[in-house]
């Protein structure tokens, strides 16, 4: 009997606790106030169904597209415009002063997902004042980001390693147009061409950054290139030897070789060698700066069954940060044109570059030119660059 008695006070000490405990859940406010008799007393699953709604009512709503990512960075492309306005003046012919917008490129950039990165860029512009202003898809590509043993690979429209200066877009470039070997060469917008291109960082014990480019592909049209209706393509090798001077310098030294289809209908050789010095103090960053670029290119071209045709280019440039915001260089440039080596081009520029902020350069250039084709002449070119959006107008 004093077992029996024993358990049922514990049942009753228990059901007392656990009643008490619910009592308190279900109406806290009531357990300090006095109960409203007016209304009558919800149940739990009640009480807590309202308490969750109101909750919900007055926590503040989150917008759908902020929402976080399933992967750790945002899918969304990076869009970007950049406007390249100009004012000239020339020595030559009737037309001696123009003011005209040379182009706009809109840039598009995202990831496709943790392994791959699309990029692409539409070109609207001309190619001298007067003339009607074009659109041209000229980069679209797709590239590796998870490759092992340093491997990348890039499939679609781009730029290749035929030049070290080729690789800029004309809006990232330090002077106002790109060199003369790179226009007599190439075309004035650069040697875009479509295909592969795989990269391998080369493992190097001795210290110094080594990269292997291989591509291969059609190319556009140019004066040294030409698909045709064939099955020959362009193929392109780059090593790039990038060194650690001092903690203030660096020397990157390149060598390319290509071979292609060439307008006569056969195929051109092209051999370079691209060096590059910069000094970069690192108590003086923001303000000091000096930079060395040459770069020399042999066109070797066969233009009948028994005939081949031999024609260089090569420029030098020089820039030095003189304030903040402020660098003054030169530039030298001697380029023949593939397939008709009498014909040559020497020229000698000065430039003044001025940028405001990283959205803004203004460039002024004086240049003299001296053919041997057609009459030498004088150019003065004012260049102002803009850009909106995530890509900035920087120069490299």
């Amino acid at each position: 009997m004093n077992d029996i008695t024993r358990v049922f006070t514990r049942h009753l000490c228990l059901s007392a606790v656990i009643l008490a405990i619910g009592m308190c859940i279900a109406d806290p406010v009531q357990a300090q106030d006095e109960p409203d008799q007016s209304e009558p007393a919800d149940s739990l699953l009640l009480q807590l169904q309202r308490e969750m709604e109101e909750m919900e009512e007055q926590a503040p709503s989150e917008p759908a597209d902020q929402a976080a990512p399933r992967t750790g960075f945002s899918l969304n492309p990076a869009l970007s415009a950049i406007g390249d306005f100009r004012s000239s003046y020339t020595d030559l012919g009737d037309r001696n002063v123009d003011l005209y917008i040379k182009g706009l490129e809109v840039l598009l950039n995202a990831a496709v997902d943790p392994y791959a990165r699309a990029d692409f860029q539409v070109a609207f512009g001309r190619e001298a004042p007067g003339e009607e202003m074009e659109v041209e898809l000229e980069i679209a590509t797709l590239t590796s980001l998870s490759l092992p043993y340093q491997l990348q690979v890039t499939l679609g429209k781009f730029r290749p390693h035929a030049s070290k200066v080729g690789l800029l877009h004309p809006h990232q470039l330090s002077t106002v147009n790109f060199p003369l070997m790179v226009e007599n060469f190439f075309g004035g917008e650069g040697l875009i061409m479509e295909g592969a291109g795989i990269s391998w960082l080369v493992p190097n014990p001795l210290g110094f950054f080594q990269e292997a480019v291989l591509e291969v592909g059609r190319p556009e049209e140019n004066a040294s290139l030409d698909p045709g209706e064939t099955n020959r393509l362009l193929y392109i090798g780059h090593l790039k030897n990038f060194f650690d001077l001092t903690e203030n310098a660096t020397l990157e030294l390149g060598l390319m070789g290509l071979s292609g289809p060439n307008p006569f209908g056969f195929m051109s050789t092209l051999a370079g060698v691209n060096l590059t010095y910069k000094w970069k103090p690192l108590q003086f960053n923001t303000y000091k700066s000096f930079t060395w670029q040459s770069e020399v290119t042999l066109n070797d071209a066969r233009i009948t069954e028994d005939a081949r045709e031999q024609s260089v280019g090569l420029y030098s440039f020089l820039e030095y940060q003189v304030g903040r915001r402020s660098f003054i260089g030169g530039r030298f440039d001697y380029a023949e044109f593939p397939g008709d080596e009498p014909l040559r081009d020497v020229a000698g520029s000065l430039q003044f570059r001025f940028q405001p902020s990283e959205f803004q350069v203004l460039s002024l250039e004086v240049q003299h030119v001296d053919r041997n084709y057609d009459d030498s002449g004088t150019q003065v070119t004012l260049r102002m660059i803009f850009g909106i959006g995530a890509h900035a107008a920087h120069p490299y």
